[in-house]
């Protein structure tokens, strides 16, 4: 399916607790934009969504439900994943978690709901694909 910023709704993700989004993409592909979208707009988090690039991940409170944005773009192996709490946060059940750049993770942990997003010609324009387990 192709969107641009205007249509980001046509996306039919609704998710739920347990949830690993795994957010796969192009640099430059709206990353920050698509994750606040997703954040703010599905999820409903209502504080203001910040990337975090330099923190690995940040969290948010909906109900009792505890939502974790994840950056893992920087890490350089597994145990580094470990040593920020990542496997802590991703056995607890009661979690919904968005990660943008899974690929260190992605042979310990498969996501539930899995976002392909890629560049297409036109700059306002991206290809997305979603695919749920």
């Amino acid at each position: 399916m192709k969107i641009t910023l205007k249509n980001l709704n046509k996306l039919n993700i609704k998710p739920k607790a347990w949830d690993r989004i795994f957010l796969f993409w192009d640099l430059w592909a709206w990353k920050t934009t698509f994750s606040k979208y997703i954040l703010n707009k599905v999820l409903w988090v209502k504080q203001e969504v910040t990337s975090p690039t330099y923190t690995y991940y940040n969290k948010y409170k909906i109900n009792n439900l505890d939502i974790y944005h994840f950056d893992l773009y920087r890490l350089k192996n597994y145990q580094e994943f470990f040593n920020i709490a990542g496997e802590d946060i991703f056995d607890e059940q009661e979690n919904i978690i968005l990660v943008e750049w899974p690929e260190i993770i992605e042979k310990y942990y498969k996501p539930t709901i899995k976002i392909n997003i890629s560049k297409t010609w036109k700059d306002n324009q991206r290809e997305v694909e979603v695919l749920k387990n």
